[in-house]
Formats: structure tokens, C-alpha cells, sequence
């Protein structure tokens, strides 16, 4: 056998020798465990920032409940205020009329 047979791509009748074919095959084989491995590892990451977002989620849920209760509860307080001040004016009120009707019989006596 010539050295051509030996030489990649020195085959006499242009096909790759069968070292050239080994080789390409292995370099295949290397290229698609690297890409496996990477696909594993991008759908890992994936999977963890899903989880990430479903806990984000329902973190922001709970959030958005407490903050209505909190909202309601401001108002509840709100009307609570208003209505105690509606009964001290209205007490204002009703002091200021007894004195108004108190203050001229107290100047007839």
C-alpha cells in the first residue's frame, strides 16, 4: 500500500480514508454529547427559573391579598374616624345650644 492510503483525503480515488471517517464519526459523537449535556443543563436552568416564577407568582398573590386587606381595613378605620367625629361635632352642637338657652335665663335672674 502507497502512503496516499495513510495521508486524510489521500486516497488515490477521493474518498476519505477510513481514519478520516473514525475521525469524523468520533468528533460527531463528542459534538452531540456536548450538545446533550448543554441541553440538559439549559432545561435545568429552565425548570428552575419555572420554579422561581411560580414562586414569584404566588408571592405576589399573597401580596395583592394583603394589601386589599389592608386597604379595607383603612377604610373601615376611615368610616370609624368619620363617624366619631360626626357624634363630637353633633355634641358640639348640642353643648353650644344648652348654653345659648342657658345664657339669656341666666341674665334674667
Amino acid at each position: 500500500m502507497s502512503d496516499a492510503y495513510n495521508k486524510p483525503g489521500g486516497n488515490t480515488d477521493g474518498l476519505p480514508s477510513y481514519q478520516d471517517l473514525e475521525n469524523a464519526v468520533l468528533n460527531g459523537a463528542t459534538a452531540i454529547h456536548c450538545l446533550t449535556a448543554e441541553r440538559n443543563q439549559l432545561r435545568s436552568h429552565v425548570e428552575a427559573q419555572e420554579a422561581e416564577l411560580e414562586s414569584l407568582r404566588a408571592t405576589n398573590e399573597h401580596l395583592r391579598r394583603q394589601l386589599l386587606l389592608i386597604g379595607d381595613s383603612y377604610l373601615k378605620y376611615a368610616a370609624s374616624c368619620a363617624s366619631e367625629l360626626q357624634h363630637v361635632a353633633q355634641a358640639m352642637q348640642d353643648v353650644e345650644k344648652m348654653n345659648t338657652s342657658v345664657g339669656p335665663k341666666r341674665a334674667a335672674l
